[in-house]
């Protein structure tokens, strides 16, 4: 790996040059970074483009990989000055087209991957001419699907029926993306600079949401479904070795086969001081095994500088909740290995945001949920992780999601997905799917034929 300034001399000409280009946030920016390992352990250059403070948490990853000698990072700034987060965005787009167009013109091809949200800012990238540009879309096939059939008129029977069957419960863009969703489809659709969408999924969990998605792609457009990316690379690296000193994994290693429940809800979200009470005693109430990850929400520090540093969270745990669970829970602050643990034999269930990335990260390895989805694609991924794929319960109901969640509801959920035979039926479920995932990365699987194929349809002349 290299931090690269692109200076006009210090790129050697290539055949194909791929420039990745996510949105700043870390649930953008961790798939777009996998995928980029996998690209370049194919031989290929590939650049990713991110801010300053990204690529440095991304760098600090890959200390001990030897095999991304292709990857390399282009640092962004932009003034922490402005406090006007569509102007920083606007510059950071100008600064990404400046990169890019240094970029194309050392490779004979330069292969753009951009997160789909970066087409606002990136119009500048037309000028190019030896490009060839991929829409990434970082939320689920069903989530892009069912909003999909809110902004235009699909028929689909199906759906219409489990719509019907959670009335108010099934999200609505108005109040899970907000109003300007319809705006940016539009925006969307006529973006000049498409050679195939990107879908972070697989085919064996989405197949019917993909075929659909395929029809409304314009101008017949290629619709990859590339993923699981963790999966994918560790079929293909050499794998990295098991983070043995986290104190999470040796907890793990001395507790029974499905017996922990993981907690954890993501880099964005922010759970107010009473939630943090009731969510300590519902854990506490249950008598189960868990590990609770807390952390205060990053998004507020996105574009600062300093943003990858670690900060002591002001989350406050109720007085003496850890010295009760000393010895049946843990509870970690900032960081922890959550792949690793969810793939660890012990532990038996997720209490999620469901975010979709961890949805793909604990399907794959075969966990069920206890769903609490926050806003955005959350509720329309609980709905499938629930209702679709049936490997996971709800913690609370949607509908009343203002509502501080009690004690008593956290209890029941963990009681239910740990103890109870409809949480062992669920995770048979999800053991089933990571099972059927686990062959489809392999090589000669659908997975991996798929993704091989992406990067011949790149490299090809």
């Amino acid at each position: 790996m290299a931090t690269n300034n692109l200076s006009e001399n210090a790129i050697q000409l290539n055949e194909v040059t791929v420039a990745m280009i996510p949105w700043p946030e870390h649930g953008h920016v961790n798939p777009l970074f996998l995928l980029s390992r996998f690209i370049a352990s194919h031989n290929i250059p590939v650049h990713f483009l991110s801010l300053t403070a990204r690529n440095h948490d991304l760098k600090k990853r890959l200390q001990d990989a030897q095999q991304d000698e292709n990857l390399h990072f282009c640092d962004l700034s932009v003034p922490t000055s402005e406090s006007n987060k569509e102007v920083l965005l606007e510059k950071l787009g100008k600064s990404i087209c400046e990169k890019c167009n240094i970029l194309s013109k050392n490779t004979k091809r330069l292969v753009i991957i951009h997160d789909c949200l970066m087409i606002t800012y990136i119009g500048d990238l037309h000028s190019i001419t030896n490009v060839k540009c991929y829409s990434f879309h970082s939320i689920s096939s069903f989530v892009r699907y069912s909003t999909l059939r809110q902004v235009i008129h699909i028929v689909d029977e199906d759906q219409d029926k489990l719509i019907q069957q959670l009335g108010d419960e099934f999200p609505t863009v108005e109040s899970t993306f907000g109003p300007h969703l319809e705006e940016y489809m539009r925006e969307e659709r006529k973006w000049k600079l498409n050679s195939g969408v990107i879908m972070n999924s697989m085919r064996e969990l989405e197949g019917k949401y993909l075929d659909s998605l395929a029809i409304f792609e314009e101008n017949n457009k290629p619709l990859w479904c590339l993923g699981p990316f963790h999966m994918l690379l560790e079929a293909s690296l050499d794998k990295c070795s098991r983070s043995t000193q986290h104190v999470c994994l040796k907890f793990l290693d001395k507790q029974d086969g499905n017996s922990v429940i993981f907690v954890s809800f993501g880099t964005t979200t922010m759970l107010s001081q009473e939630q943090v009470n009731e969510l300590a005693l519902g854990l506490e109430q249950s008598n189960h095994k868990f590990i609770w990850v807390v952390r205060e929400a990053d998004d507020e520090r996105i574009y600062m500088e300093n943003n990858s540093e670690e900060k002591d969270g002001k989350i406050v745990l109720p007085e003496g909740f850890e010295e009760r669970v000393e010895g049946r829970g843990m509870v970690v602050r900032n960081w922890a290995p959550q792949l690793e643990i969810l793939g660890h034999p012990s532990t038996g269930g997720f209490m999620s945001h469901c975010g979709w990335n961890s949805c793909m990260e604990s399907i794959s390895m075969g966990v069920p949920t206890a769903t609490w989805p926050i806003h955005v694609d959350q509720p329309y991924n609980t709905v499938f992780i629930m209702n679709v794929l049936k490997i996971g319960i709800s913690v609370w109901n949607w509908t009343r999601r203002e509502e501080t969640v009690p004690a008593t509801a956290i209890e029941k959920a963990v009681k239910t997905l740990m103890g109870m035979p409809e949480g062992e039926e669920m995770r048979q479920r999800a053991i089933e799917l990571r099972n059927k995932i686990k062959n489809s990365v392999r090589h000669g699987g659908l997975a991996r034929k798929e993704m091989e194929s992406f990067i011949s349809n790149i490299t090809k002349n």
